[in-house]
């Protein structure tokens, strides 16, 4: 029993380390559900609409600057994204860096990770919508807007899970 117990305080504080919370609460979406719409930002000022990229998988991707998980798998996404992405498959990465260097913060992470897909930041609409509790969170989204699969914190191997998503959905 006490192995039991010991092993659910580890693994407990080891999700805990795998994500960054935000100290939201709130019901997922779920599968099947529509792809809430948006229009946010970039850090250079052009907008970002969700409904720009309509009939291709798109992975949407919660993110902030500072978030040790979220920067381990920038170069995962990256990969998946210079894979797919004459297949009909996109990213859009949303931060949700705050205050007034937010555009400065994400501008160098796009810059350090060498990001070619579009990021916006967020103004707290996109984060609310999809019920973003916990960084980084992607959602998979089909060719037809629909919630395919969702993403919390960092998976193991992600690489080789979004290219089974991916493919399945193209």
């Amino acid at each position: 029993m006490k192995k039991l117990a010991g092993f659910l305080g580890a693994a407990l504080v080891l999700v805990s380390l795998l994500s960054c919370s935000r100290g939201e609460k709130g019901a997922s979406l779920s599968s099947n559900d529509a792809a809430p719409a948006f229009v946010l930002s970039t850090p250079e000022g052009a907008k970002i609409s969700l409904d720009d990229y309509k009939g291709k998988v798109v992975m949407i991707e919660f993110f902030a600057s500072w978030c040790p998980p979220c920067q381990m798998v920038a170069p995962e996404i990256k990969s998946a994204y210079e894979r797919y992405k004459d297949k009909g498959f996109t990213v859009l990465a949303i931060s949700i860096d705050e205050g007034p260097d937010a555009g400065k913060a994400v501008s160098n992470f796009i810059k350090t990770y060498g990001i070619s897909y579009p990021v916006a930041l967020d103004d707290g609409t996109a984060s609310r919508r999809y019920q973003v509790i916990s960084i980084p969170t992607s959602f998979i989204i089909d060719k037809t807007g629909k919630l395919a699969n969702k993403h919390i914190g960092l998976i193991p191997n992600f690489a080789a899970t979004l290219s089974k998503e991916i493919e399945t959905l193209l």
